[in-house]
């Protein structure tokens, strides 16, 4: 196997202390790592990233709603403007009816940019899986992938056997098609 396939070190923990414990000593000795679990874990979550950043879908919201209150005022105005009817005496551009389009645009376009932040942000749809996911993660064990090279692997491999994991394997990721699962 060419040795630009290798990735790194995976291990597989039956009990969440343990993989907590494990994955706190891979993310201090500042390896890559990412953690597997069965269910989302909000301690550990708080524990791998102390001072997360603010989210900056909120702000790409924000945005979108302005640009849409702005746009439905302007094409609510060149509309008017363009086939001016006067109806009951009141002038051409008159804002108290183009608030309804103003809410509505201005609803629609946040919730476009919201959403599109959203996927952005989140890099979705992932139409691949990663090399390091095993089934069994997503049922009853913790997973733990450390990015390692290859001379580092034998040392993370016996470092997690001592930390109590039940199985590690090395990890080679080697291309394959969307939505594949990998070769086990």
């Amino acid at each position: 196997m060419p040795p630009d396939y290798f990735v790194g070190v995976c291990a597989s923990f039956a009990d969440q202390k343990l993989w907590r414990a494990a994955t706190l000593a891979a993310q201090d000795s500042g390896q890559a790592i990412e953690a597997y679990g069965p269910v989302a874990d909000e301690a550990t979550m708080r524990l791998l990233r102390p001072h997360s950043p603010q989210n900056p879908v909120r702000l790409w919201t924000l945005l979108g709603g302005m640009f849409g209150g702005f746009a439905a005022f302007a094409m609510t105005i060149w509309m008017s403007r363009d086939w001016p009817l006067v109806v009951g005496g009141k002038p051409i551009v008159s804002w108290p009816p183009f608030i309804c389009i103003c809410f509505e645009m201005t609803v629609l376009f946040a919730s476009f940019a919201c959403m599109g932040s959203f996927l952005a942000y989140a890099r979705l749809p992932q139409l691949t899986l990663p090399a390091a996911y095993r089934p069994e993660f997503a049922v009853d064990h913790f997973g733990l992938f450390i990015a390692c090279a290859p001379p580092e692997a034998e040392r993370w491999q016996q470092q997690l056997t001592a930390e109590g994991a039940q199985q590690v394997w090395r990890i080679e990721n080697q291309p394959r098609g969307r939505l594949a699962l990998p070769t086990f």
